[in-house]
């Protein structure tokens, strides 16, 4: 089992059980740092243009700095209050977007994200999610 495989299913079992928020962010994290590894993941983010986003889970007040796009992945614990276009969920949503339970468009067209800067963030956020949901298929 590759360390993606690892950490996406450590974040499915987490989504089962009963809510632990403080572990959420760290799940998060431990996905997105091992798909940053992951030759498949970054291959499908090849074509995708390069942005950034603060992503605030609004149940815990905690945030992720997140880069994709051109090839490159980067996640890391942030201030909620940080720099960037602010994009909003809760744990929950932010978890089963990244650990790949939860379908992009569903969370997008539902309003499950909120970016508060703008479409063409949520626009970006969601091709990066569906990127990295379709790596996740090939493992």
């Amino acid at each position: 089992m590759t360390k993606l495989e690892e950490a996406i299913q450590a974040a499915r079992v987490a989504s089962t059980s009963p809510p632990n928020p403080l572990n959420v962010r760290d799940a998060v994290l431990a996905i997105l740092a091992a798909a940053a590894e992951d030759e498949r993941v970054i291959a499908n983010l090849k074509d995708v243009q390069a942005g950034r986003a603060l992503l605030r889970f609004t149940d815990t007040q905690e945030a992720i700095e997140f880069q994709a796009g051109d090839g490159r992945l980067h996640a890391e614990a942030a201030d909620i209050k940080g720099k960037g276009p602010k994009v909003d969920a809760t744990s929950a949503t932010w978890l089963g977007l990244i650990a790949g339970t939860l379908k992009p468009w569903l969370a997008f067209t539902r309003g499950m994200v909120v970016a508060r800067a703008g479409l063409t963030e949520l626009r970006w956020l969601q091709q990066v999610a569906e990127r990295l949901q379709k790596a996740y298929e090939h493992q």
